[in-house]
């Protein structure tokens, strides 16, 4: 009796639901609708959302059609997209069978653990405080590689985590790894150059020497004086430093300590990460920015003061010559 009973249960939602999928193919718009499923979700819970957004006629009655065939422990954690007109049958299978959707993201070169948690939670949904903390409590800034990533929506901080260390692990090769023992610099200490290295160079060519200036200026026990590790320190972004903004009180802060920054200010690209380990053979000890995306090098104060001299005036020329323009236009 038992068996006739829910044998009849199933052939009446087989009915009703056939019946109102027909009604709402023919009045319903086909437009495609995201569902996120996480890990250990309850098909109540599926159910409701799917309610919410209109796919489905009955919550209870997509849950029962669920308990009757046996699929509640088989849907499957993922982002999928459904219409309006798929019906209960096609939703429940894709649910079966699991999502194939995965989404994209990209992390630009030098990007903080910060910066790569905001374009994370725009498309995975991951608690972006969560994911900073996790990272952080990994030492994971440096080491998140920048790249585009295709992942499940639904994945976790950890996950994600642990995919872009595994990209940083795959890129900097064990002949890199050598490299850095050659030059007798730990690999940590290479990520840590490389990752002002990024944020200083603006033209790809320069990382090189950029990167032999701070070099030249650990050996001789200069300060690096680098502005990004104050801007890094401050979490702040802006064009110049202020006298003031150079004694700000941080480790991090190049002006005011001797030696390396305590950590990575960002996670290098591949090329900065080359550009620390082959630093160009120059002697170089400053730098300045032309305001154009290079720079002039010096070897020494006084020829660093000249080409400050020089920077100012072209910039100053090149500012004049854009107002003359705005005007003639």
């Amino acid at each position: 009796m038992v068996k006739n009973a829910a044998y009849k249960i199933i052939i009446a939602l087989i009915i009703i639901s056939a019946a109102a999928v027909a009604a709402r193919h023919f009045y319903l718009p086909d437009e495609k609708m995201p569902i996120s499923v996480k890990n250990g979700e309850t098909a109540r819970s599926v159910s409701l959302k799917l309610k919410e957004k209109n796919l489905i006629l009955s919550a209870n009655l997509f849950l029962c059609w669920v308990k009757a065939s046996g699929a509640a422990s088989k849907i499957k954690a993922g982002y999928y997209e459904f219409s309006s007109k798929d019906g209960m049958f096609k939703i429940l299978s894709e649910l079966k069978n699991g999502s194939s959707s995965l989404v994209k993201f990209t992390v630009p070169e030098g990007s903080s653990i910060k910066q790569t948690a905001e374009i994370v939670a725009q498309k995975v949904f991951i608690d972006k405080d969560a994911f900073i903390k996790t990272a952080q409590d990994l030492k994971a800034e440096g080491y998140l590689m920048p790249e585009t990533y295709y992942v499940d929506p639904t994945s976790t901080q950890e996950q994600i985590i642990a995919l872009m260390q595994a990209e940083f692990d795959k890129k900097v090769t064990p002949e890199m790894r050598a490299r850095a023992g050659e030059i007798g610099v730990s690999l940590q200490d290479v990520v840590i150059i490389a990752s002002i290295v990024e944020k200083e160079a603006v033209n790809p060519k320069e990382r090189p020497v950029i990167a032999a200036v701070f070099y030249n200026r650990l050996k001789k026990k200069i300060r690096l004086e680098s502005c990004a590790t104050v801007l890094y320190a401050m979490g702040v972004s802006k064009a110049r430093l202020t006298l003031e903004d150079t004694k700000f009180d941080s480790p991090y802060n190049t002006y005011r300590h001797a030696g390396l920054p305590p950590g990575p200010i960002c996670s290098p690209g591949i090329e900065s990460i080359k550009a620390a380990l082959y630093p160009a053979n120059t002697g170089s000890l400053f730098f300045v920015s032309q305001g154009n995306g290079s720079h002039l090098f010096a070897a020494d104060l006084q020829e660093h003061v000249q080409n400050k001299r020089i920077t100012k005036k072209n910039i100053k020329r090149r500012q004049a010559a854009s107002g003359d323009d705005k005007n003639n236009r």
